[in-house]
């Protein structure tokens, strides 16, 4: 009688870990969308797990772009990733470090207008910092980029006046900028 009630109980538990273990360890795939508002058209998207050291492969497949007023998803297995977003003119627009769940990304605006940066400096610039305020608040870089030498980063701002500070990766002050009135479209070159 005993031994009859032990193998029904180990039944049970075989019966159930085989039926409810699979479904438990199946994990939710994780989706970015990137929604463009922007005029400008979007070429590249760098989609990569936050432990691998560089970028990897382009995820929109060659000949592909998204356009101003499209949106595109990217469904990821779950984990954490960083995201770097850039124009089919090599200018980056957008970059994230350390997402791991959903997170819809919208470029540009209405009401937002470009502030773009040029690194004409001989110098890779790690920290940026864009404020409305006295204080420069947080690196508009966010530790996942730079701007290297001869590169472009563009911003998409609400109209505001604003200050701007670069600064190199030992955090020498390479250009500053003071009350810009952004009302249009701006261009900063960092030159030396």
């Amino acid at each position: 009688m005993i031994r009859g009630k032990v193998l029904s109980v180990r039944w049970w538990l075989t019966i159930s870990l085989w039926f409810f273990l699979p479904a438990a360890c199946q994990t939710t795939p994780l989706e970015i969308e990137i929604e463009n508002q922007s005029s400008l058209p979007i070429c590249e998207v760098y989609i990569s797990p936050q432990h691998q050291a560089d970028f990897g492969e382009n995820q929109l497949p060659e000949g592909e772009m998204i356009s101003g007023g499209a949106r595109r998803s990217f469904t990821l297995e779950a984990g954490e990733y960083d995201l770097l977003v850039r124009t089919c003119s090599e200018e980056t627009v957008y970059s994230e470090a350390k997402i791991n769940q959903n997170r819809q990304v919208l470029i540009g605006g209405e009401g937002k207008f470009p502030f773009r940066v040029t690194n004409q400096t001989g110098h890779e610039i790690c920290y940026l910092y864009i404020t409305q305020t006295e204080e420069w608040g947080e690196d508009h870089l966010g530790k996942v980029e730079s701007i290297l030498p001869g590169s472009v980063r563009l911003f998409f701002l609400a109209p505001a006046f604003y200050h701007a500070r670069a600064l190199d990766c030992n955090e020498n002050v390479l250009g500053e900028i003071q009350n810009v009135n952004l009302v249009d479209s701006f261009d900063w070159v960092i030159s030396p």
